[in-house]
């Protein structure tokens, strides 16, 4: 029996020998890495017991088969002050190895003490490293004068406890005042006290260790009068302050540490932590859509007559009002004409669009959605591109590549109206990629671009002027021609695609039935007839359409340029969206350059 304590004792000597092995992180289960568990060479844990990797481990003794090894004076209570923190270390040896246990879970409880004081440990659990050693962190709250026993259990070993008594010390105060003078207004500033261990060194504002924090305020935003006030802190202690902050669209934008502000007992100590703004980082890939208006930006005669044709199809009762009164003024002059007209143009045309487009026969009303989703490629193109983004010589100035990549556009026709039973706002949504081109020859390098710009006021981000070498004109013939009339209607020309829709041998065989008949048939009128007046009717309103059209496959470009906001919803200061994005541009066609057009954009990162 002598022999065998024997034995145990110059095993747990062994085991205090080992436990110097000092400079790898132990790491708590649920807690993770604690920058305080970290304790180089020559640094001591209060009540640490000195140890060495080297030492030879004892044989086991007898049936014990693990045992925990406390790195503190057990002779008595550990003593700490208020307001701190004991690394709480220990050394599981394994007998049946005879050497460490690695990867053993060891379990830590406050067993005594905890009902009278606010004392809590960092985490419930803890791995041991391949030194053997575990460690967990106990912070001693604010309650003085309490005796505490922290027990730690784990699988095959006898329970062991080290006693604490935390003790009251003087006691300062530090206040906290706020400077900052960034280009833009910063809100919910998050401002934090952390113990010493951590320092401005380790502070990292994109992941922060708020789960070591002693406390922390947030406030609205930083103004004069607002410092942030600690009490009660224990004398001779020093702390850490870092705080962060958001811009008003909620990206991490400013930051700010100090470390070392020491408590002076019975005194107030003021500080001022300095706030500075942080950058953006937009560099990488996003998907990018872009919506552009071309409405009166094609250039010259052609351009106008195009901007009537969007004017019939979606205000029908504007064109021929201004059809009418350019009639008058050949007649009257425009001095006279347009004080009348103005008297009541715009209610008569709104009264006619609303028939016309609403209420006249369903025929009717079908020639007009043709006709409006075909001019969306003029007042609403839908450009899908890549947009790979890269930071030049400095962090405020990138450039960009766009590639575009594929278009969206809508054919209403026979959707259901918004509104009516059945409606769907995705029904008619056709997005084609720049795959559908393969097999025709749309000539494949005409739509890219390249850019500079810079980033200003923290998340304004300013696009220069640049050109995007897309040929507008021979994008409309193809889209219509390859795309949409063969998907729609299996024909590729215009007229023939809305003769297939109007169907005039139906409407034909409606005028020659019933009195409508009777009455055709008095004037000599037979259903060939009428059917021959229809398809004659809409060639004569297509036709033109159709001359324009394929006079619009001259070279042309784009030059824009834009600007948007940049938004990092994970605040890691890595951009996640570009949102509220605005082109102004205008199309050079033929050696002219067009009218101002603009249009929308926004993007989302699909990789950093």
């Amino acid at each position: 029996m002598h022999s065998r304590l024997r034995v145990a004792g110059l095993g747990a000597l062994a085991l205090l020998a080992l436990a110097a092995c000092g400079d790898e992180k132990i790491v708590a289960v649920g807690g993770g890495k604690l920058d305080a568990t970290t304790l180089p060479v020559g640094d001591v844990a209060p009540g640490d017991a000195p140890s060495g990797p080297d030492a030879d481990v004892p044989t086991k003794p007898g049936e014990l088969g693990r045992e925990i090894v406390l790195l503190h004076d057990t002779s008595g209570d550990t003593q700490i002050a208020i307001q701190s923190q004991l690394f709480v270390r220990a050394k599981v040896i394994d007998y049946s190895v005879s050497g460490p246990a690695v990867g053993v879970t060891v379990h830590y409880a406050l067993v005594v003490g905890a009902d009278a004081g606010d004392a809590h440990l960092s985490s419930n659990a803890a791995t041991t490293n391949a030194n053997g050693e575990v460690g967990i962190t106990m912070l001693t709250g604010a309650v003085p004068d309490v005796h505490y026993e922290i027990e730690l259990t784990a699988e095959g070993a006898d329970p062991v406890r080290l006693p604490v008594f935390v003790t009251d010390s003087p006691k300062g105060d530090i206040r906290v005042q706020l400077a900052y003078e960034g280009p833009i207004a910063v809100k919910s500033v998050h401002v934090r006290l952390f113990p010493s261990t951590y320092t401005c060194g380790t502070y990292n504002p994109t992941n922060v260790a708020d789960e070591i924090a002693l406390a922390d305020v947030i406030k609205p935003g930083i103004s004069s009068g607002q410092d942030i006030l600690w009490t009660g802190l224990p004398d001779g202690q020093k702390y850490t302050i870092a705080a962060t902050a958001l811009s008003p669209s909620g990206s991490l934008a400013a930051s700010g540490c100090i470390d070392g502000v020491v408590v002076i007992g019975e005194q107030e100590n003021k500080v001022t932590l300095t706030m500075y703004l942080l950058t953006l980082n937009p560099a990488g890939t996003y998907d990018s859509e872009s919506v552009l208006d071309f409405t009166g930006a094609i250039p010259g005669q052609l351009g106008q007559i195009v901007d009537q044709i969007v004017l019939l199809f979606n205000n029908p009762g504007k064109f021929l009002i201004d059809a009418v009164k350019d009639l008058v003024k050949s007649w009257v002059p425009a001095i006279i004409v347009d004080p009348i007209f103005s008297l009541f143009e715009n209610q008569l045309a709104d009264i006619v669009t609303d028939w016309m487009l609403n209420k006249s026969p369903g025929w009717i009303q079908d020639i007009f959605t043709i006709g409006q989703d075909l001019t969306q490629v003029v007042n609403k193109l839908t450009m899908l591109a890549t947009l790979q983004i890269s930071k030049l010589n400095n962090q405020y100035y990138v450039q960009g590549v766009l590639n575009w990549k594929g278009l969206v556009l809508y054919w209403h026709y026979g959707c259901a109206k918004e509104g009516q039973p059945g409606y769907d706002p995705e029904c008619g949504k056709n997005s084609f990629s720049i795959d559908d081109f393969g097999n025709t020859e749309f000539p494949q390098d005409i739509i890219s671009g390249k850019f500079t710009g810079s980033i200003i006021d923290f998340d304004k981000l300013d696009i220069d002027n640049h050109t995007i070498k897309i040929n507008y004109g021979k994008l409309i013939i193809f889209v219509l021609n390859e795309l949409i009339l063969p998907a729609i209607s299996g024909q590729h020309n215009l007229t023939d695609a809305i003769l297939s829709f109007v169907n005039c041998g139906s409407i034909a065989n409606g005028f020659t039935s019933g009195l409508l008949g009777s009455l055709a048939s008095l004037f000599g009128i037979s259903k060939s007839d009428l059917e021959d007046f229809c398809v004659d009717g809409i060639t004569l309103i297509v036709s033109p359409v159709e001359i324009i059209i394929g006079n619009l496959a001259l070279d042309s470009q784009l030059r824009l340029q834009g600007s948007a906001v940049l938004i990092d919803s994970s605040q890691n200061l890595l951009v996640d969206h570009i949102v509220d994005g605005i082109w102004l541009g205008h199309v050079e066609s033929d050696g002219q350059a067009g009218p101002s057009f603009d249009g929308t954009w926004f993007a989302d990162r699909v990789q950093p």
